[in-house]
């Protein structure tokens, strides 16, 4: 009787979980399962960790996540190493990103409000892409040029997250 009334403009809504479904299906269809498994297992992740979201948000935020999580890793663990493959599955990285931000218990907007977040991400998805593509050599080696450029933006994104906090010039005593 004395429940919150939620306002009707929460968030969740349904242009973010098609958007992860579409690229987490496609990247199902590029990976290295069958046709039908393959996007079966993007798309079902997705539809399962949506519902959960959308049934008891307050209660499950963090399970919820778990059945996409899995998906994408299922899907990336058995993608083969091909620059299409690569390309959607960062995009399915990207569209969880922007899916995770736009929770059913926050007010609408969320993935709008995550986009300057999500765009140092994508860039670093740009980048990697663009090395796979531009530089010739074993796969190990632009494994290794990857996660030394996914570390370096990490750290860049770790730095920019407390440059407010930091006070260049700052004359106060002690």
């Amino acid at each position: 009787m004395n429940e919150p009334v939620l306002p009707l403009d929460r968030g969740g809504g349904l242009a973010t979980a098609v958007l992860f479904g579409f690229t987490a299906g496609v990247f199902g269809l590029l990976g290295g399962l069958s046709v039908l498994y393959g996007p079966a297992i993007g798309v079902g992740g997705v539809a399962i960790a949506s519902a959960l979201r959308g049934w008891r948000p307050e209660q499950y935020r963090t399970v919820a996540l778990a059945p996409a999580i899995l998906a994408l890793a299922i899907l990336a663990a058995t993608a083969p190493p091909v620059p299409a493959a690569e390309l959607f599955g960062g995009l399915s990285g990207l569209a969880f990103l922007l899916w995770a931000a736009d929770d059913p218990s926050r007010p609408s907007g969320g993935g709008r409000r995550a986009v300057p977040t999500i765009a140092l991400a994508s860039l670093g998805v740009g980048l990697a892409w663009a090395i796979t593509l531009a530089v010739p050599g074993r796969a190990a080696d632009i494994g290794l040029a990857g996660a030394l450029l996914a570390a370096a933006l990490v750290l860049l994104a770790v730095l920019l997250a407390r440059l407010p906090r930091l006070t260049l010039g700052s004359t106060r005593n002690a």
